[in-house]
């Protein structure tokens, strides 16, 4: 592996006081293992700034950065939209800032490209950083860097807009001729159509014969319902996972009234259960409008489907549910544990699950009066439970 010529130290560590008060003596090769640095690309001069000098070709020297420090991070890329800096954009209303890379020319101040991302701090200290591939750079640049960025990363997310098939074929072969090449270190890839999910699940077919994995998400027209597939996607990956809050606005402009959403984790599930999965086969049951899967250990959604209500609402308002639940069982001496709970209304029906082998983890489930049947949805359901 070819190391950078040029020198790119990450943000330094905020040393502890009481390394200051007592600081060990310890001989150190150079000035990156003095200052104590991360695996995390450039180095860091403010809260939104962070600076990546370079002496050749910036997607190139952005190359070598990535192989050399291999950090874990998610890139959000653009397939006939302009949505992933969007989403960066409303994420940040919850996680903090919008932090930008610049990539500089050594003894130069223009910078050659910008790279927007955030990070998103996990309850262990540790953070994730999310990029987008809406740089600011010339159009050659721009897609070279876009390329590098999705290559490397440890999830690769591709937003697709709601064009013709050809014209998204189109936007998406360099890419898929870039996947191809054996510097693409890459195995994770998620799909999230905003239009048909027709043409993209054949898109999917082409980039898992390049050894991906692939997955595509149903139609989203909600940032709440794609964040948690992303969420769903990463909580499968190995390694220690922060917890990104859901996005504040839609990647379209069609509803940027949204009120902002609560923060949903980016972590490991219960059992090692694919929850992405599992709630898109309970969203086939006939009559389903949403449902979610959430934990009460934590308080926490695992994965939602469907529209309204939202991942938040359902898991705060099916607490709530649980609650009285539990205590009318006390009153009536049959305990706290609830196993199950119903209610039907002359438009909707609500079920609420705790899956049996699956501690703390139940279901919520809000199906159509009019075309759901709330017995034989229960049944269909059951048959669902993850072992």
């Amino acid at each position: 592996m070819s190391h950078p010529s040029h020198h790119s130290p990450a943000p330094t560590r905020r040393p502890d006081p009481d390394e200051l008060a007592a600081p060990a003596t310890q001989i150190v090769r150079d000035r990156d293992a003095y200052l104590g640095q991360s695996r995390d690309v450039g180095r860091r001069l403010t809260d939104e700034q962070v600076e990546l000098f370079v002496a050749d070709d910036p997607a190139a020297a952005l190359q070598r950065e990535l192989e050399r420090l291999a950090p874990s991070y998610i890139a959000l890329h653009d397939v006939g939209t302009s949505s992933s800096l969007r989403l960066l954009q409303a994420m940040a209303a919850t996680t903090g800032k919008v932090m930008r890379l610049a990539v500089r020319r050594q003894g130069q101040g223009v910078a050659l490209a910008t790279l927007p991302f955030i990070e998103i701090g996990g309850s262990d200290g540790s953070a994730l950083r999310v990029y987008s591939t809406d740089v600011d750079a010339d159009s050659h640049a721009r897609q070279q860097i876009a390329r590098v960025l999705v290559s490397h990363a440890r999830l690769a997310v591709l937003v697709f807009g709601e064009l013709p098939p050809h014209a998204l074929a189109a936007a998406l072969q360099p890419l898929l001729d870039a996947a191809h090449h054996d510097r693409w270190p890459n195995r994770q890839m998620l799909m999230i159509p905003l239009g048909s999910p027709a043409p993209v699940s054949g898109f999917a077919n082409s980039f898992s014969a390049t050894g991906l994995h692939v997955q595509v998400t149903p139609r989203v027209a909600r940032p709440t319902d794609a964040w948690s597939f992303i969420g769903s996607t990463w909580n499968q990956l190995d390694g220690v996972a922060p917890a990104p809050a859901a996005s504040a606005q839609p990647p379209s402009a069609a509803a940027d009234d949204e009120e902002p959403t609560q923060p949903m984790g980016l972590r490991r599930t219960p059992g090692g259960i694919n929850w992405f999965d599992y709630v898109q086969r309970c969203a086939s049951v006939k009559g389903m409008i949403s449902c979610c899967v959430f934990d009460r250990i934590d308080g926490k959604p695992l994965a939602h489907a469907g529209g309204q209500p939202s991942a938040e609402r359902l898991q705060s308002v099916g607490e709530q549910l649980l609650a009285t639940a539990s205590g009318i069982g006390i009153q009536m001496g049959s305990g706290a544990d609830v196993l199950e709970a119903s209610l039907s209304y002359p438009t909707h029906h609500v079920l609420l699950r705790a899956l049996p082998r699956q501690p703390g983890v139940v279901l919520h489930a809000v199906l159509d009066a009019a075309t759901g049947n709330l017995t034989l949805a229960r049944a269909q359901l059951q048959r669902l439970d993850p072992a």
